[in-house]
């Protein structure tokens, strides 16, 4: 049954980003891809306590009328002389297809590594409807639900755990300033097979522009999981950074 629904979410993802490949085709003009890189400091604490160098970015694309292609990365790396006392990276895509100005359907597929959670490598590929609540000029709140699979690799044992859930999140946008703007994120997955397993997210961002194309990025972001599943592991990692950040 797992082996199924795992090659249902595939088949959705790769549905979603054919049809992106034709309508970006049918589109004699295609908005560019936007987005941005930054470069700073951040400070972890939880499995890892220290202070790193961070890299993040993101790349965006409208592939049609209807259908967006949202991309971006977090990599943390840290070390104490010459000791590696973080290292993590995270990985997110995701297509969102419009079906009305309110209503709209996402295929998205996060990965992360983690050396101090001891994941090699965690994929969790979700499908889910949303709707936007609230759609004014500077604020928007949209809520998503749906279906994912979680699958992990451990790097101490080699072993791999994977589990079907219920996905849950939401996106806020509010633009203070022509030049400011505050966003939150945030994702809930449930195992089916263990209601009392739950790993979430939380995602706070505040960017300003301080010179063309230039600007200033400071985020807050906790991952959650109820049941770690090697010994020793925390349950919750808080990172703070601090970015310069430039726009494409």
């Amino acid at each position: 049954m797992k082996r199924k629904i795992k090659v249902s979410f595939v088949f959705g993802f790769i549905l979603s980003m054919t049809i992106g490949n034709f309508a970006q085709e049918e589109k004699e003009n295609p908005m560019r891809w936007n987005g941005d890189l930054a470069l700073g400091i951040s400070v972890t604490r939880g499995n890892a306590n220290a202070s790193t160098l961070s890299f993040s970015f993101s790349a965006n694309k409208l592939l049609s009328e209807k259908i967006g292609w949202r991309n971006k990365g977090l990599f943390l790396v840290g070390k104490a002389g010459d000791v590696l006392v973080s290292q993590s990276l995270d990985l997110t895509s995701s297509a969102k297809w419009s079906h009305s100005k309110r209503f709209f359907s996402r295929y998205e597929i996060q990965g992360n590594h983690d050396r101090f959670r001891n994941y090699r490598y965690r994929l969790i590929p979700n499908v889910a409807v949303g709707y936007k609540f609230v759609q004014a000029e500077a604020t928007e709140l949209s809520l998503v639900t749906g279906l994912s699979d979680t699958f992990t690799k451990f790097y101490d044992s080699g072993d791999t755990a994977s589990y079907v859930g219920v996905f849950v999140g939401n996106d806020f946008t509010w633009k203070i300033t022509s030049t400011a703007e505050l966003t939150q994120l945030s994702s809930l997955n449930l195992d089916l097979s263990d209601t009392s397993h739950i790993i979430g997210r939380i995602e706070l961002n505040l960017a300003a522009a301080i010179a063309s194309g230039w600007g200033i990025k400071i985020s807050l972001i906790e991952k959650y999981d109820s049941a770690p599943e090697t010994k020793g592991v925390k349950k919750n990692d808080f990172t703070f950074l601090t970015n310069i950040s430039w726009k494409f």
